[in-house]
């Protein structure tokens, strides 16, 4: 697990680098308005992009073990990229009726094309990018993507600074990234499909296993961002791009870090599923557990003590409402990458992906009518509060129906010990006398420095997720060995 999450550091790099980027230069490039349309587009491109081209994509990355153990890989891709390019061909066509029709404004039909284009041309990149994390080809993966992300957002930026496009130079910058990153994966790919053929059987395979996750998938973005269309009706586009601009720098932290642990524990914990039986596979998702815990709680837990700090990172036009949903939204990010990243994985393991569109029906109920209550009385904080509400209902029942179909271990212990250990940075940032007079970068750093030291000694001395444990391991390996230790072995 150590060398998979090390292997994925420039993943991350690049995520880090463009998740914040878009929060810190979009929001100076762009006004609030198109700000929050470019949020409305990105929302749009993922829903639809969930609709048509996930299932194909976690076929990708389910099948891969089997398919390498049976010997039929070249049918496998086969079947995928011929998949991707017939369903894309049909996508356009659907999408392209739908925005002609809709009643919008040209502007808003102009940044929705782009964003449907990319995604139609991105089902072809993912489908690669997904078959070599699940064949642990994983410097290939990591050298593809954080190429295609990095140079994507670069151009976009390039498109808004030297062209009128403004909220449409992101998508623009997709599309040209993906093409140019996409042209060498297939270079590499193209060869495996030889000796391949498309094999309707699998389709059918392929569909049961890949439609219910894209189904969950819509509603899980559906629940965490239906709340941004509802506040553009009830408050203007500006207001749903300050909402958008607090609710990306605080979930999106968060969320990077279950990105990284779960592409680097996903595949492995299929792959021992698929080779070995649950009993491995299970021992894996424990460990898993704690290290989410470990990882994504003290940051929550940073985040709401930094926000108003943190908000420099903003521009003007979106910081002050932004800063005050963060420190919520924090806490609302770790209980959504724990139904996501970690609950989720149960059913993907099982088989019974069907079971966690019904998982998250109530909660996406939920969450449209608190929203519909609560945003008209109380603004932005009503979205943040309807939100946490429905991911504490969707957390309960993912993981009581998870339990029924497969034996997902639920680290109590450790929970128990990083919560203390998190409360513990809680209350020695808070009772510091921090200077008014330092600036908010100097403030954020110290802040956060302190914070950490105080979570990792008090998660040292009581052993939070064997933390202590791991760490001796570790450097008892990597320790050069004694004479008389090389004479015992």
């Amino acid at each position: 697990m150590g060398r998979s999450m090390l292997a994925y550091i420039p993943v991350n790099i690049a995520n880090l680098i463009v998740s914040f980027g878009t929060v810190v230069i979009l929001t100076r490039l762009l006004s609030a308005e198109e700000f929050g349309r470019y949020a409305i587009a990105v929302i749009t491109m993922q829903i639809a992009h969930m609709l048509m081209f996930t299932w194909l994509e976690a076929s990708a990355a389910r099948f891969e073990a089997r398919a390498d153990r049976d010997g039929d890989t070249a049918s496998y891709l086969k079947t995928l990229y011929s998949l991707g390019a017939g369903t894309s061909l049909i996508a356009g066509a659907l999408f392209a009726a739908v925005l002609f029709l809709a009643p919008i404004s040209t502007v808003m039909k102009t940044v929705l094309a782009f964003a449907i284009g990319s995604t139609c041309l991105q089902v072809f990149f993912n489908i690669g990018m997904e078959v070599h994390k699940a064949a642990h080809r994983i410097k290939r993966y990591s050298l593809s993507f954080s190429t295609q992300t990095l140079l994507s957002f670069s151009i976009g930026i390039i498109i808004i600074l030297t062209t009128p496009l403004k909220e449409t130079g992101p998508f623009v910058g997709i599309i040209i990234g993906v093409l140019i990153v996409l042209t060498f994966d297939l270079i590499f790919m193209l060869p495996r499909l030889k000796g391949g053929a498309f094999d309707p059987a699998k389709v059918k395979t392929y569909a049961q296993y890949g439609i219910p996750i894209s189904l969950s998938l819509i509603l899980a973005i559906a629940l965490s961002s239906a709340d941004i269309y509802l506040i553009a009706a009830f408050m203007g586009e500006a207001s749903a791009g300050e909402y958008n601009a607090g609710y990306n720098l605080a979930n999106r932290s968060v969320e990077m870090l279950f990105i990284w642990l779960s592409m680097a524990v996903t595949p492995m914990a299929i792959t021992a599923f698929e080779k070995s039986g649950s009993q491995v596979s299970e021992t894996i998702m424990r460990d898993y557990g704690a290290s989410l815990l470990w990882i994504t709680l003290p940051a929550a837990t940073g985040i709401a003590l930094v926000a108003k700090d943190a908000g420099f990172i903003l521009g003007e036009s979106v910081r002050e409402n932004a800063v005050t949903v963060m420190p919520w939204i924090a806490f609302a990010g770790v209980l959504n990458g724990f139904i996501n990243y970690y609950v989720q994985r149960a059913f993907v393991l099982s088989g019974e992906t069907k079971s966690f569109v019904w998982v998250l029906l109530a909660p996406f109920g939920l969450n449209i009518g608190l929203n519909l209550w609560l945003i008209p009385t109380y603004g932005l904080l009503g979205a943040v509060f309807a939100t946490i509400a429905a991911y504490s209902l969707g957390a309960l029942i993912a993981f009581v129906v998870a339990r029924r179909y497969y034996p997902l271990p639920f680290p109590i212990k450790a929970f128990a010990k990083i919560s203390f250990a998190c409360l513990c940075m809680a209350i020695s940032v808070l009772l510091m006398p921090w200077p008014e007079s330092w600036s908010s970068v100097v403030r954020l750093l110290a802040k956060a420095g302190w914070g950490a030291s105080v979570y990792i000694a008090v998660c040292w001395i009581i052993n939070a997720a064997n933390c202590r444990d791991i760490l001796v391991m570790i450097t008892s390996k990597i320790r050069p060995s004694t004479p008389a230790e090389i004479i015992r072995d």
